[in-house]
């Protein structure tokens, strides 16, 4: 009886103390985060923005009253995030849900509001049928107002969005990035591109007239001509300043019919510096298919499709297409190091100079003959010790202020001028994430480059992943997924009756000697 009373009030005392640490976790908001990538706590970066607001934001739910089965997940993930930011803002950030009377009251406030009505197929009474219904939030904040429609599977990027959004309304939250734009820049559709670059940073026009004064970063657009040679000197000047910069550029350019060479001033700049870039086309026999006929594809190798790196900037990517880019090199000088940080796929090749001509069978018909270059670097960072483009030069002399060296210096250079270009094909609307991710990398905000890249992580189970991760060759993509696919199929029908057939070869083993020793004791 006595043993019997010790073992209950032992385990009373366990359970009490038990209790007491949850209330305790419970009154302080104390949680440990064990989710892959910690995808219910929030990152620095986030956290920074709401310490950050200067007044208090607001943020509604609008909702239908049910929402599909499908939906329900994000629902409580939502609710869940916005209770981490209300947490970590000291009262300056809420959240709450809005009721509106009717359905109609819902769709005006909706429309209103920019909230677009979602449409599921759902099983209901019996038989399937469709179903629309709203979910989204509403930010308020000095005035200011932005919508986000919520859509099923949008968990891993819903805290990018989130964050992007609040960053974007309190603009003081974010770096200062100047953007320099060549003429050529207003030809493409860079709607989408614009929209998400004043999302991520607190972003403005820098025509380099004047010097660059109370900027974080600088962001140069590539350049079809040559700049005036103050505008030169003041990019040059703020790079030896410290200033951190970002390059797409290449050495081609089409009026929609021709290809030409480019030799522009920033491009001897770049090469001063230790970046070469090359007078030929990158071809890549992983690119772009297009539709030109009934079920008639035609590749388009000058439109390589890259695979990111193991580098924070790129990697998780896979979906980065570059048009009529050009491959980057290292002059090698000393005090400087070269990383590159995206690269084609190891069937590679080049469309050269200066003709620029192509044969119709890469277009119709590639073979892995015609790609033999191996990976080419299409995006690196030189960093170390760099010296001005203008040493000896007039503007040199004539300013004090002149600064000849920079002893500590990093600068990104993607091969590409066109990536601001929005995609006509939905595969590809995460491509400009490097040139956010690189600008970032630069400011070391290197949670703002996790939150974005994370909804764009691969599963462990993919093979691409896998192939890249043990780094077999990636050219020859279908046939060596198909190969490593039929292995794993057979490897998962063999094993286990293999495994059980050991065990059971182990323990006939185990009661034969058992059956040995007892027969000879006897």
């Amino acid at each position: 009886m006595k043993k019997t009373i010790g073992i209950m009030s032992s385990l009373l005392i366990k359970i009490g103390i038990v209790v007491a640490l949850l209330l305790v976790v419970g009154y302080f908001g104390l949680r440990i985060d064990f989710s892959l990538g910690k995808a219910y706590s929030l990152s620095r970066v986030s956290k920074e923005a709401m310490r950050s607001l200067q007044d208090v934001m607001v943020v509604k739910i609008v909702s239908s009253p049910t929402l599909p089965a499908t939906m329900n997940s994000m629902d409580r993930y939502t609710n869940d995030l916005l209770r981490e930011y209300a947490s970590v803002s000291r009262g300056k950030f809420r959240y709450e849900y809005v009721k509106p009377r009717s359905r109609e009251e819902l769709y005006q406030l909706a429309q209103e509001s920019g909230l677009s009505r979602i449409r599921f197929q759902i099983y209901e009474n019996d038989q399937m049928t469709s179903k629309e219904v709203i979910f989204g939030l509403l930010f308020e904040y000095q005035g200011k107002t932005q919508s986000m429609n919520l859509m099923p599977q949008m968990e891993p990027k819903l805290e990018y969005e989130l964050t992007m959004r609040i960053q974007s309304l309190a603009a003081h939250t974010m770096p200062k990035v100047a953007v320099f734009r060549d003429s050529s820049y207003y030809d493409f559709n860079v709607e989408g591109f614009e929209r998400a670059l004043f999302s991520n940073f607190d972003a403005y026009a820098a025509d380099l007239v004047e010097p660059l004064v109370q900027t974080d970063a600088l962001l140069v657009t590539g350049t079809v001509q040559d700049i005036s040679e103050n505008q030169l000197y003041n990019l040059d000047q703020y790079l030896m300043g410290g200033g951190k910069v970002v390059f797409l550029q290449d050495k081609v350019d089409t009026d929609g019919t021709h290809i030409y060479s480019l030799d522009t001033n920033v491009i001897k700049m770049l090469e001063h510096y230790g970046f070469r870039l090359s007078d030929d086309i990158v071809l890549d026999m992983n690119c772009d298919l297009r539709q030109t006929g009934l079920g008639k594809m035609t590749h388009y190798p000058m439109y390589p499709v890259l695979r990111g790196s193991s580098h924070p900037i790129t990697q998780n990517m896979d979906n980065i297409v570059m048009y009529l880019a050009s491959g980057i090199s290292f002059s090698g000088k000393a005090g400087i190091s070269f990383e590159p940080i995206l690269q084609s796929s190891a069937q590679s090749s080049w469309m050269k100079a200066p003709k620029f001509e192509i044969g119709k069978g890469l277009l119709t018909d590639p073979r892995y003959e015609d790609f033999k270059a191996g990976p080419i670097n299409m995006a690196a960072i030189l960093s170390g010790s760099f010296d001005s483009f203008f040493i000896g030069s007039e503007f040199a002399r004539t300013d004090p202020s002149f600064v000849a060296h920079s002893p500590k210096l990093k600068m990104v250079l993607f091969g590409d001028k066109e990536l601001v270009i929005d995609s006509d094909k939905n595969i590809y609307d995460q491509r400009s994430n490097v040139v956010f991710n690189a600008l970032d990398f630069l400011l070391d905000r290197d949670s703002m480059i996790h939150i974005r890249s994370r909804h764009l992580s691969s599963s462990l189970l993919s093979v691409p992943r896998f192939m890249q991760r043990i780094g077999i060759a990636w050219g020859n993509m279908e046939k060596i997924e198909n190969n490593i696919k039929t292995t794993a199929k057979v490897i998962a029908i063999l094993l286990p009756p293999l495994i059980l057939a050991l065990i059971g070869l182990l323990l006939a083993m185990k009661r034969k000697v058992k059956l040995r020793r007892k027969h000879e004791k006897n």
